[in-house]
């Protein structure tokens, strides 16, 4: 059976975001399609379907590569934007 996304001719991009919550100091986002707002009390990230917005104190991108990213500080909020 072949997967959505090969369906679609996009092999290797994932179609889905994945979020892990550690606490309210750290969030890792997976299938991330890029940063659209960056500073210390906000972090907004494009996935696919919604655009996530942390907010917080002292936030910072702590790991980014091409489709997965490390918000960590001291997150007060976490908004699912559609």
């Amino acid at each position: 059976m072949r997967k959505p996304a090969d369906l679609l001719g996009l092999t290797g991009l994932s179609m889905q975001a994945h979020m892990e919550v550690n606490g309210n100091r750290e969030a890792v986002v997976e299938g991330c399609g890029g940063v659209l707002e960056y500073d210390e009390t906000v972090v907004r990230v494009r996935t696919p379907g919604h655009v996530v917005r942390f907010t917080g104190r002292g936030l910072t991108i702590r790991c980014l590569t091409a489709d997965a990213l490390v918000v960590t500080g001291y997150i007060t909020g976490i908004e699912f934007m559609g």
